[in-house]
């Protein structure tokens, strides 16, 4: 033991045992996600594979958290438009990864392929996976999502992979499903893996100016073999909200100035 470990006072010294103690007893796989209210405009295209470099772990991908989807899906073939709960939080992202035509677990997948990108594939245990945005619209409002959904998986599996757009404000309770986000089917295939299915949508007047708003990409178990589909280039906007009383004064300064000037017939 070290000298300067013994010159520390009693207090101090059983405080770090411990913190030792409880760090010794988590798994050294222990999942970080970075849950981080984002401000906007946001955007993400994962170029920048050192992101996520350790599997399950977030941390360095600001506001995005990707989740397993454990149980939210009774079976295959479900319409992941219907599915709007929780589940069980399952933190997940299989890191590092290079061939989506032939990496077979399901979940969340980040690729370090010529177009890097973050996917999603459903499993019999990854019934539902997703990945979910934490963005602030405080003082916003016209929020605005887009983003491309991509066929990544050239293997000769051909399922239909439908992806669901969904939000919620807040932390808690059941995402709202939008219908203009839904894509019925973001594959092609067999032995294919170039279809781009862009999606740009303006959500309901309900996420403007709120201090969280979660927004998520989910798809489902497919019948048959899934296929891998990426979530990329996706940008979150909006326009600056315009206070009452600013619209009250200028709404009065057009009124004045059409008493002092009004129109003069032709």
């Amino acid at each position: 033991m070290s000298s300067s470990f013994l010159q520390l006072p009693a207090r101090a010294r059983r405080v770090l045992v411990a913190t030792a103690v409880l760090l010794a007893m988590l798994p050294s796989g222990a999942s970080r996600a970075d849950n981080t209210v984002q401000t906007l405009p946001f955007s993400q295209n994962w170029t920048n594979t050192g992101l996520i470099n350790t599997s399950d772990d977030w941390s360095g991908a600001p506001g995005i958290i990707g989740y397993r989807g454990d149980g939210l899906a009774s079976g295959t073939g479900v319409d992941p438009q219907t599915v709007v709960g929780e589940g069980t939080l399952v933190v997940d992202v299989n890191a590092n990864q290079t061939s989506p035509n032939t990496f077979t677990t399901g979940g969340v997948s980040e690729f370090e392929i010529a177009n890097p990108v973050v996917a999603l594939q459903g499993s019999g245990t990854a019934r539902a996976p997703y990945i979910q945005v934490h963005i602030s619209t405080s003082g916003m409002t016209g929020i605005h999502v887009s983003y491309n959904v991509r066929d990544v998986d050239g293997s000769t599996d051909n399922a239909v992979q439908p992806v669901a757009l969904q939000f919620r404000v807040g932390a808690s309770g059941n995402f709202t499903n939008v219908p203009a986000g839904f894509v019925a089917d973001a594959s092609t295939g067999p032995s294919l893996a170039t279809l781009v299915t862009p999606v740009s949508v303006t959500l309901p007047a309900t996420v403007d100016n709120q201090p969280l708003v979660q927004i998520r990409m989910i798809t489902t178990d497919a019948v048959g073999s899934d296929e891998w589909v990426g979530i990329d280039d996706i940008s979150i906007t909006g326009s600056a909200a315009v206070a009452p009383c600013r619209r009250r004064a200028a709404a009065a300064g057009r009124a004045w100035r059409y008493a002092a000037d009004p129109p003069t017939s032709p």
